[in-house]
């Protein structure tokens, strides 16, 4: 990250070079005074300018992953890139070519400017969906591995109990993992409801496990209360992989 701010930093400071050379030349090119047609190729190429390093200086804002760049963040450099060539290409033809009236010159570039906009807006809007779509995908997919290792958990404090039924709690939650363990770990957004029930009936169970480890002589309903529990998860389970086979 310090890095990526450095590079931020060089990179001001050659936009801001690359500005003022722009002026310059164009100053230099029509001296004794500007003309209204390149005035405006002047404040396009600014403009183009200023495009490239915006996109350059969130490139290097993004956070990195392992993968190669996403096809959004691909498509942007190409609509940025896209976006400057056109800008050149139109001075050349219709500034310095064939001289265009200026009302008709600055307009092909403003229709230049507002197409790469709404091109990169369309993206960056893309962008963040698929970046809140894919943050939910993995929350979904961590809360079944967070769920096995709750499991794993709760069946060694219960098999730390001093109890007679210790062997048959463990052994219980031992099923349930069992369960989770041939369950596709790859779950979807659209199955949160879902995963978030078994986190609470998950909770649930630990803390009645828990408090068994606290008290003297638990009674005689303890394991009806306990088996009760675990199929509630296992209910979950099975209509969790319902539902995740019905998307696939």
């Amino acid at each position: 990250m310090q890095k990526n701010r450095s590079y931020a930093g060089n990179i001001s400071l050659f936009y801001a070079a690359v500005v003022i050379l722009t002026v310059a030349f164009f100053i230099m090119l029509e001296l004794p005074g500007l003309q209204p047609r390149s005035i405006v190729s002047m404040l396009a190429m600014l403009s183009a300018e200023s495009v490239f390093f915006g996109f350059t200086v969130y490139r290097l804002r993004t956070p990195k992953s392992n993968r190669s760049p996403s096809p959004v963040q691909t498509g942007g450099a190409w609509i940025t890139a896209a976006y400057a060539a056109a800008v050149l290409i139109a001075a050349a033809l219709l500034d310095w070519g064939l001289q265009l009236q200026t009302p008709a010159y600055a307009a092909v570039q403003v229709t230049l400017l507002l197409v790469s906009a709404a091109l990169l807006a369309v993206t960056g809007i893309y962008s963040r969906k698929a970046a809140a779509q894919e943050q939910r995908t993995n929350d979904a997919t961590r809360a079944h591995t967070e769920h096995q290792a709750e499991l794993k958990d709760i069946r060694e404090l219960a098999g730390s109990w001093r109890h007679p039924g210790a062997q048959w709690l463990a052994e219980l939650i031992a099923g349930l993992e069992e369960q989770f363990r041939y369950s596709d770990p790859h779950s979807r957004p659209d199955l949160y409801d879902t995963e978030e029930m078994l986190t609470r009936q998950i909770s649930l169970l630990h803390d009645q496990v828990a408090l068994l480890l606290t008290l003297r002589d638990p009674g005689s309903g303890w394991e009806g209360a306990a088996g009760e529990l675990a199929d509630n998860i296992a209910g979950t389970l099975l209509l969790r992989n319902r539902q995740l086979a019905a998307l696939k």
